[in-house]
């Protein structure tokens, strides 16, 4: 096992590091990204060759590394925080401007020292006070003083460690001392290879804490037993000297591998299954990122295998259902390619640019986006067509109307159609691309089905025989006196007071102006109905997809503007979806 100097500290959701290129703090954001706050600092111990003397050392570096940790809780706790300032926070940045936060974390580490001497000091001295006076030596009142300062150590981190947030930072612990291990035995910084080690080590804050315990007994043995705030006094005194044996003591243990170094390590390694907590993937991810960036080490590549890991986790604490195969798929999307070669190339490694364009990508499936609106694609009547977000997904059940339509038009006849309401185009191109002799024309008002039709016209090499035209129903038509053979639309028909109610994924992304048919939904039957009379052929066929209570609603607008023929076609699942007449052959 290699040497290292790397240690740190657990922080809010996420981790501290301090290695040989400076301190590292990384910590995940409520959007899940991580953050790393980086100082490239060298430690007081080797800027003055005095302060690295051994019994002095310890106590800097135990001071520094307070300083440090209290700097990255600060850190961490200002990515968390969304409250106004207090008005002693404005205050202070109003007297001292910049050096206003160094203040607030002064005041923070002294009050932080005050109530850590109250407890573990001043309680325990002045409960072994009370046995002065029963003839006990002071050895033995040392050893009972140490003993309390143990008892109230181990309740305190038994009692933290209940509450959620501070179980979380003992995880994130875990998740310190676990990467530690891994790079100190030379593997890889993966999360797979950090998941195998222990999460007890011997370098850790917890063991120097029980540790000064242990030296505080002996250290205190050598002197007598006087006044309950004397030796308050005294404990605080010596206080560099205790830290100072504990770290050479730590250092050692640390260094060494044999029985005796075991034996000293092993009561502050059980204090540690107070102090930790197993951490989850990503919480070693975090941990991870703080140690290569502290060591000035580049991030791995992450595998296909972590990656669909990583997405599967996401989308599953999203209630996404098809989280598994919506992960392949949005992966597929961003290395171009297939789910076969995804499902079977785990091991390859991804470039960082393209795993931030996966994360964006679940990161909006997370928001419950539909697939095929962050895919760009969708199958409509097994044609691959484009999509955006800002036109309709094309439905199965709009493929009832296609198929209804196809089956009126001759495959060797010349005719004229009309898409209205026809956002992606799905149903003007499905005609077209089945039919070799029809000319459609695609009518939509709004920008985004424009670029989206064209889009595929264009791919699907249909330009000569497809056109989209901007138009406000069939205002266009009637100015310009065209003149169509069939009119097929699928125009919104939801009911204003049923959209709220509808799949997230419906009613906070798919275009409200494509969905919202009025107060009875049948706002754009009405219109459509009226205005088709003046651009259909004598004979000519007008098609509806429609909701499944609006059959008999819809096919009495038509009667009543004069069609015949009229006909309610049902989909697979025996529901009104389709309604269909003529204009007599004379017209009207």
């Amino acid at each position: 096992m290699k040497k290292c100097q790397v240690g740190g500290q657990a922080v809010l959701e996420g981790v501290m590091m301090r290695g040989s290129m400076g301190i590292a703090t990384a910590v995940r954001n409520e959007d899940g990204e991580i953050e790393v706050d980086f100082k490239n600092t060298v430690p007081y111990t080797k800027k003055h060759k005095i302060l690295s003397l051994p019994i002095i050392r310890g106590f800097v570096t135990l001071i520094e590394s307070l300083i440090v940790g209290v700097e990255s809780l600060n850190y961490s706790a200002s990515i968390f925080e969304d409250t106004e300032p207090s008005k002693f926070e404005d205050w202070l940045r109003g007297k001292f401007g910049d050096k206003s936060n160094d203040i607030i974390m002064g005041i923070t580490f002294v009050i932080s020292l005050i109530f850590a001497i109250g407890i573990f000091v001043a309680i325990p001295t002045a409960v072994t006070s009370l046995l002065k006076g029963k003839g006990i030596s002071h050895i033995i009142l040392n050893i009972v003083e140490g003993a309390l300062s143990v008892i109230m150590l181990l309740g305190y981190m038994y009692a933290i460690g209940k509450l959620e947030d501070i179980n979380r930072v003992f995880q994130y612990h875990g998740a310190e001392h676990k990467t530690i291990f891994c790079y100190e035995h030379g593997e890889k910084l993966k999360v797979d290879n950090v998941k195998k080690y222990k999460r007890f080590h011997p370098r850790c804050g917890t063991n120097f804490l029980f540790l000064v315990a242990m030296v505080s007994i002996l250290v205190f043995s050598f002197t007598k037993w006087d006044s309950v705030v004397q030796r308050i006094g005294l404990r605080i005194i010596l206080l560099p000297v205790v830290a100072g044996i504990t770290y050479e003591i730590i250092k050692w243990v640390g260094a060494s591998e044999g029985k005796l170094a075991e034996l000293i390590a092993k009561p502050g390694l059980k204090l540690q299954e107070l102090t930790t907590r197993e951490p989850d993937d990503s919480q070693i991810e975090v941990a991870i990122v703080a140690l290569l960036k502290a060591e000035g080490l580049e991030m791995p590549k992450k595998t296909v295998d972590e990656l669909l890991k990583y997405g599967n986790d996401e989308l599953k604490k999203a209630l996404i259902e098809s989280f598994n195969l919506d992960t392949q798929l949005l992966l597929g999307n961003v290395l171009k390619k297939e789910k076969l070669w995804i499902i079977t190339n785990r091991d390859f490694e991804v470039d960082k640019e393209e795993e931030n364009k996966f994360k964006e990508l679940i990161k909006l499936r997370k928001s419950k986006m539909p697939m095929k609106y962050i895919l760009e694609e969708t199958e409509f009547m097994g044609i691959n067509l484009t999509i955006k977000n800002g036109v309709l997904i094309p439905r199965p059940d709009t493929e009832v109307l296609v198929e209804e339509v196809l089956s009126k038009i001759p495959e060797d006849k010349e005719m004229e159609i009309c898409d209205l309401c026809s956002g992606s185009g799905a149903i003007g191109i499905a005609l077209a691309s089945f039919r070799k002799k029809i000319k459609v024309n695609l009518l939509d008002i709004e920008k985004i089905p424009e670029e989206v039709s064209n889009i595929n016209i264009t791919k699907l090499k249909l330009s000569d025989r497809v056109e989209f035209i901007f138009s406000d129903l069939l205002k266009e038509a009637i100015e310009e006196n065209k003149k169509y053979d069939i009119i097929v639309s699928n125009p919104p028909y939801i009911r204003d007071e049923v959209i709220p109610t509808l799949m997230d994924d419906v009613k906070d992304y798919e275009p409200y102006v494509a969905l919202s048919g009025g107060e009875d939904g049948l706002v754009f039957y009405r219109r459509i109905v009226d205005e088709s009379v003046e651009v259909l052929k004598p004979g000519g066929m007008l098609a509806f997809e429609i909701g499944h209570d609006q059959g008999e609603d819809v096919k009495r607008l038509m009667e009543d503007r004069g069609y015949q023929n009229l006909r309610i076609v049902k989909d697979l699942a025996g529901l009104d979806r389709v309604v269909i007449g003529n204009l007599p052959n004379d017209g009207l």
